[in-house]
């Protein structure tokens, strides 16, 4: 008759068995459950990726035309606000930051990332607006 010795094992290592012991067999019981909750999510990721291929396409085949001068007034006052709640915000974390210890450098960059931004998305509004057809005429032409 062969007789089995328990194992020694320190407590950390028990525990750490027995929290094992535990989550396989919580996650047997959930199986089911978990199979029904992976289809749904393959779903959505299928749908997410048909939107995402649908959005794509209608960007590709966006073609913008002229805006009217309200359309570009509302634009101008909607940067112009803008501007101004970034050069408000910038001003406060600034501010802030003069108070502040010598080593916190969080709120400038921030603010060099705001400025940034603002600046390319004017940049873009800027050159963008430049009408393809207009523009390779005059070239031709020899103007500029």
């Amino acid at each position: 008759m062969i007789h089995r010795q328990p194992l020694r094992v320190g407590w950390a290592r028990y525990y750490r068995l027995w929290v094992d012991h535990q989550l396989v067999r919580l996650r047997e019981e959930t199986r089911p459950g978990w199979s029904a909750l992976a289809a749904a999510a393959s779903e959505v990721v299928w749908v997410g990726r048909l939107t995402a291929g649908a959005a794509a396409l209608r960007a590709v085949r966006m073609r913008p035309g002229p805006w009217t001068d309200g359309k570009l007034f509302v634009l101008l006052c909607v940067v112009a606000l803008g501007s101004l709640a970034v050069a408000g915000l910038l001003g406060f974390a600034l501010s802030r930051w003069v108070a502040s210890d010598a080593g916190d450098v969080l709120p400038a960059a921030g603010g060099a990332v705001a400025v940034g931004g603002v600046l390319s998305v004017l940049v873009f509004l800027v050159f963008a607006s430049v009408d393809g057809d207009r523009a390779g005429a005059d070239r031709a032409r020899g103007r500029r």
